[in-house]
């Protein structure tokens, strides 16, 4: 449905007509706002409440208005008869019966009798009160009223809404007649259902007693056939059933048994309460502790039954064990009206876990003789197992003393190349000392020739000194001999930053810095051997331990020195990829063959003579790279054409392996 467009054509000029007009327009479009295919009963009540209220509200207000004004009396009377009128539909509306009425037609009518209200009868009135104010009469005004012609669209309009307004009143007035019809048929029908039940109960009542007495009979029968031993006693303790099964148990006929209340005899010397009987009597929970001590229980199964076992000795050959469950008899109402109780012999089970108890005592026995000889097993390899404890620490204490051996080779190997690059910059500043030693001593005896202020001795001295050349060789003296402290304080500091012996715990490094570090530690074996070629790639810092890392740079570059026979070339590279960085070393040397690549990361495997090495360099580098920094190792290789080691580590701390 369209919403209940506002339009100038509904102004009247009266400000608080307009307002209260624009009110109603308003509670309409909020029904149209929440229209379903059929509006529910509380949502039309509510609506319906809504603008019944401000409708009588708004009708208060303009007849007060028209009063107030001074209106003709007979305009008065026919606007306020328009009010009643809109008053009566509403609540033939609101009294129809749910379902009657839908929210369409509840709107059509709604939105009808405002727009032709507002556009004919308010809008007459407020052409009136403007004549009045004016200075006409109301009589007058109230004749020129009635003589004024509307605008021939609005009169179509409204002679169209007025028919509308007819043909929806009429129909409201049918449906009002047809719903006190269909009341009037509906309790003519009542009465005549409410015969035909009471007829219809007398008829249920005589096949529910007929029903009942089949019931019982069929009860006893499937009772009385049942292989579980039952028996079922009334309200009054007397027994009603006792089936065949039972009797046979217990060693009573059921013609004994059936109508007395002496249940007691099958199981008891003397008179006493049965779970049953407790159960009629209502005293279970306060008086079954007192004659089932520990041997009872709730059912799991039905509600309000009790379970028990015991031994008979009296029943049978020796006496017998009887699991017994008992649960009450309700009637429609919900009242305990009887008791079942049932019987299971469980002789056997019960023979059944003696002859167990005395296998597992048996087996117990035989367990603790054989947990005995277990635990002399158990020293046994306790003893062993230290003399390996030991045997191990043992081959521990050799592997470091191996590894320490490895180590002091390459610190001996790394000492040997470092003094030999800290050996040249040293002496040529030695030899500049000697001769800045001289130069200060010709410098002195020129300053002593001035403090003697004999100008010959000063020329001499002058002369002497030849200090033109001192200008020039003096500074250029002091250039080199700085530079060549300078070298050696870089090497000392890659030699430390190789080393790193302050930073021994996991860091964020720059392992490109490491890189370059490493080279300048071992140029000396580098150098004499191949060109090395720098392609380092920019990398993050990775979370590693540092000094560890040279060792495996360290390891990688000084082999693949020793793998270039004559003079060949040494290509470093780096990169990143993911969530790793990589490093590559490859040569140009003799390279490997697959059998020799498959074990070069074996401890103590080498391809050295004898005497030359451990073998432990690259099954150092694979337990750092790998076990240490969870990272991984590639190796390509063909004889005659060097080879390539990558390696892999993660940027961000990977725990160890």
């Amino acid at each position: 449905m369209d919403a209940f467009v506002w339009d100038q054509r509904f102004t009247t000029g009266e400000p608080s007509v307009d307002a209260e007009h624009r009110e109603l327009v308003r509670l309409i479009n909020q029904i149209i706002e929440s229209q379903s295919k059929y509006a529910n009963t509380a949502t039309i009540a509510t609506i319906l409440d809504q603008l019944v209220a401000y409708a009588a509200l708004h009708f208060a207000n303009e007849e007060a208005l028209m009063a107030e004004c001074g209106c003709d009396p007979r305009f008065i009377a026919k606007h306020t008869a328009v009010h009643t009128g809109f008053a009566d539909q509403v609540i033939k509306l609101k009294s129809m019966p749910a379902g009657s009425i839908t929210l369409p037609n509840l709107v059509n009518y709604l939105t009808a009798w405002l727009a032709q209200h507002i556009l004919g009868m308010d809008q007459s009135m407020a052409r009136q009160i403007n004549a009045i104010r004016a200075g006409s009469s109301a009589a007058a005004a109230y004749a020129a009223e009635d003589a004024h012609v509307p605008d021939p669209a609005t009169s179509s309009m409204l002679d169209a809404m007025a028919a509308l307004f007819r043909i929806i009143s009429e129909r409201n007035d049918a449906l009002d007649e047809a719903n006190r019809s269909l009341e009037a048929k509906v309790a003519e029908r009542t009465d005549a259902l409410r015969e035909s039940n009471r007829k219809l109960l007398e008829s249920e009542h005589r096949r529910s007693s007929e029903a009942r007495r089949h019931l019982q009979h069929f009860l006893s029968q499937i009772i009385d056939g049942d292989p579980v031993p039952t028996l079922v006693i009334d309200a009054e303790h007397k027994i009603t059933h006792w089936n065949k099964a039972c009797a046979a148990i217990c060693g009573l006929p059921a013609e004994q048994m059936v109508g007395s209340s002496e249940q007691w005899k099958a199981f008891y010397p003397e008179a006493r309460p049965i779970m049953a009987d407790l159960i009629v009597d209502g005293s279970l929970e306060e008086r079954i502790d007192s004659y089932y001590h520990n041997i009872f229980r709730r059912s799991p199964t039905v509600p309000d039954a009790f379970e028990a076992e015991s031994f008979f000795p009296h029943l049978g050959d020796g006496g017998r064990w009887l699991f017994f469950t008992a649960a009450p008899i309700r009637n429609a109402d919900g009242a305990v009206v009887g008791a079942i109780e049932t019987l299971q012999d469980v002789s056997e089970r019960h023979h059944a876990e003696e002859q167990l108890l005395k296998h597992q005592e048996q087996l117990e026995a035989l367990v603790a003789e054989r947990t005995g000889a277990l635990e002399q097993a158990n020293r046994q390899l306790e003893r062993e197992q230290a003399e390996l404890t030991a045997l191990l620490h043992k081959v521990e204490e050799a592997q470091q003393q191996l590894l320490q051996s490895e180590k002091m080779a390459a610190i001996g190997q790394l000492a040997a190349g470092v003094a030999h690059e800290i050996n040249n910059p040293i002496g040529f500043v030695n030899s500049n000392l000697s001769s800045l030693k001289h130069y200060v001593e010709q410098l002195l005896s020129v300053i002593a020739a001035y403090e003697g202020g004999n100008a010959e001795a000063i020329g001499a001295a002058r002369r002497a000194a030849d200090l033109d050349f001192l200008r020039d060789d003096l500074p250029a003296l002091l250039a080199e001999s700085q530079e060549g402290l300078g070298r050696v304080t870089r090497i000392v500091q890659d030699l430390k930053d190789f080393s790193r012996v302050d930073q021994t715990e996991r860091q964020h490094a720059d392992l490109n810095a490491a890189m370059q570090s490493t080279l300048n530690v071992v140029r000396n074996e580098l150098k004499y051997k191949a060109d090395v070629i720098l392609e380092l790639g920019e990398i993050p810092e990775v979370d590693c331990v540092p000094a560890q890392i040279n060792q495996v740079f360290m390891n990688l570059l000084v082999n693949a020195a020793q793998a270039i026979q004559e003079h060949g070339r040494i290509t470093v590279r780096s990169g990143v990829a993911g969530e790793r960085v990589w490093f590559e070393v490859e040569d140009t040397g003799r390279g490997m063959s697959d059998a020799v690549r498959q074990r070069i990361f074996e401890p103590f495997f080498t391809t050295k003579p004898v005497g030359k090495g451990t073998g432990l360099g690259l099954s150092i580098s694979y337990d750092i790279i790998v076990k240490k920094h969870r990272g991984y190792i590639d190796v390509d290789s063909e004889p005659g054409k060097g080879s390539r080691f990558r390696i892999w580590l993660p940027i961000k701390a990977a725990a160890p392996a």
